[in-house]
């Protein structure tokens, strides 16, 4: 029998945090060499200020995680859903 090749959930996330890097740098150089208002709004999401510590007094652990959302960030994103289904 023969095994088709099959994109998994794995490639789908990879397509996804490429379109989030690309996205990303291509939406902050934008916004330096641009005057449009919609390139240089950001919004954060995550853990703000003091991320959650716990302490075993042997190790300390800290989780946070922050996410900064740009609208280059969004055209990755979709950039990177449209070359998975592509391709």
């Amino acid at each position: 029998m023969r095994r088709g090749r099959t994109k998994g959930p794995l490639m789908l996330f990879l397509f996804l945090f490429a379109g989030v890097i690309v996205g990303s740098i291509v939406g902050n150089i934008i916004a330096i060499y641009s005057d449009a208002k919609i390139f240089s709004e950001s919004l954060t999401i995550g853990t703000q200020g003091m991320p959650a510590i716990l302490d075993f007094n042997v190790i300390k652990l800290a989780f946070g995680l922050s996410l900064n959302v740009n609208f280059g960030t969004m055209l990755g994103v979709l950039l990177g859903i449209f070359l998975y289904y592509r391709y």
